[in-house]
């Protein structure tokens, strides 16, 4: 069960919210707020706190703040959400008021359902948290990981694989994720997911964004399946004086606001690969069964550890793989020289779904061997640094 309180909300969004299955709603108006003896702080109850807040447009914008920053300092784990159409300079101050979003009164209702599911979420995690605080054992909270998918070739598929280990991630991880569209031309990120942004990562590059990390969060677009991504620009010129130096910015600013940084590079080793690549935690190497592209891996692999670019933690994934292409997986090994740790077969229905905007990922019951292979990278990646794993077994393709 969620629950939520509106504050001067209008009729019709507190409906919407109302109608939310397992939802409970408590609603105030902007006269009881304002009201002089009124403190919201003392009315509620730290035995059964709501799980979001949601803050309404008629509220006068130094009240809502305020508001906000009291409830942040306090009760951290209640999740501030601003409904109102505001200019950029005001979502920034929102968000460094304690909201963690600034959405609009007509966001769909999926993307509506995301944000309570994910307030939900964020308390039972701080419940979980705060028991393991009080343990015998402590852990120490886990670094960001950037995690930066490559192959010499275009058309191998790393969308397919950055998209989907962005889904299976954010499973586990909601809101900790971050998938980063760095084919900076022809990114594709955006229509693989069905997303339209209202900001791509043109406007992340800018010295105002670099400048701010709160800025950068506001560029980014929520996926309904609980993860955030930077799309790609529009116009293939958009990015054309993009330095290697703005990407490892941009990367570095991510890796503080999220436990996983995705990154989705364009064919070949561009300048921003190489830039991601520096500040990479683990690397996703695609090839398939194709000569040419087992060829550039190679040379590829070669050229990345000559220069000290290729991170210990790599991953070499084999994907579009078929019994009918003349190869078998321990021809590919031979080639490259490195052991193929995850072999992805070919199918038609992976392509079919990332032409509908949903990934194959998402669903389970028709992802079959494809959503299995995803959760195997998923596994190995958190093996690699492992002490005492097995660091490889050879995959045959069925």
């Amino acid at each position: 069960m969620s629950r939520a309180l509106i504050l001067a909300g209008t009729a019709e969004f507190v409906a919407r919210v109302n109608v939310l299955p397992g939802t409970q709603v408590v609603s105030l108006k902007r006269e009881t707020i304002e009201a002089e003896r009124f403190d919201l702080m003392r009315s509620l109850d730290p035995q059964s706190l709501p799980d979001l807040i949601f803050v309404g447009a008629a509220l006068p914008t130094e009240i809502g703040f305020e508001i906000a920053r009291r409830i942040d300092e306090v009760y951290p784990s209640i999740d501030l959400v601003l409904v109102d159409d505001v200019p950029l300079d005001t979502v920034v101050e929102a968000m460094r008021s304690g909201f963690r979003d600034v959405l609009p009164s007509d966001m769909p209702d999926d993307r509506l359902r995301e944000v309570v599911r994910r307030a939900e979420l964020h308390r039972l995690k701080s419940v979980e948290a705060t028991a393991s605080a009080t343990a015998p054992t402590l852990q120490s909270p886990e670094e960001s990981r950037t995690i930066t998918v490559i192959s010499p070739k275009g058309g191998v598929g790393k969308t397919s694989i950055s998209t989907s280990l962005a889904i299976g991630l954010a499973e586990d991880h909601p809101s900790e994720v971050v998938l980063v569209d760095l084919d900076l031309q022809f990114g594709d990120v955006a229509s693989t997911l069905d997303l339209v942004p209202a900001h791509t990562i043109e406007e992340a590059l800018t010295p105002y964004a670099s400048a701010d990390n709160l800025i950068v969060k506001t560029m980014l677009t929520v996926h309904p399946s609980g993860f955030h991504v930077l799309c790609g620009a529009e116009s293939p010129a958009a990015n054309d004086e993009v330095t290697g130096a703005q990407i490892v910015r941009l990367l570095s600013q991510l890796s503080m606001q999220f436990r996983y940084v995705i990154v989705d590079t364009a064919g070949g080793l561009t300048e921003p690969t190489l830039a991601a690549l520096e500040v990479t935690d683990d690397v996703v190497m695609v090839s398939t069964m194709d000569v040419a592209c087992v060829r550039g891996v190679r040379k590829a692999v070669e050229l990345l550890s000559q220069v000290g670019l290729l991170p210990t933690s790599r991953v070499l994934t084999l994907n579009l793989a078929s019994n009918q292409s003349g190869m078998k997986v321990k021809d590919v090994e031979a080639a490259i020289g490195l052991p193929v740790d995850i072999v992805i077969a070919r199918s038609n229905d992976v392509q079919l779904a990332a032409n509908h905007g949903t990934p194959l990922m998402l669903n389970k019951k028709k992802g079959g061997p494809f959503v299995k292979s995803i959760r195997a990278l998923i596994t190995r990646l958190d093996q690699v640094d492992s002490p005492g794993q097995p660091t490889h077994k050879r995959l045959d393709v069925a």
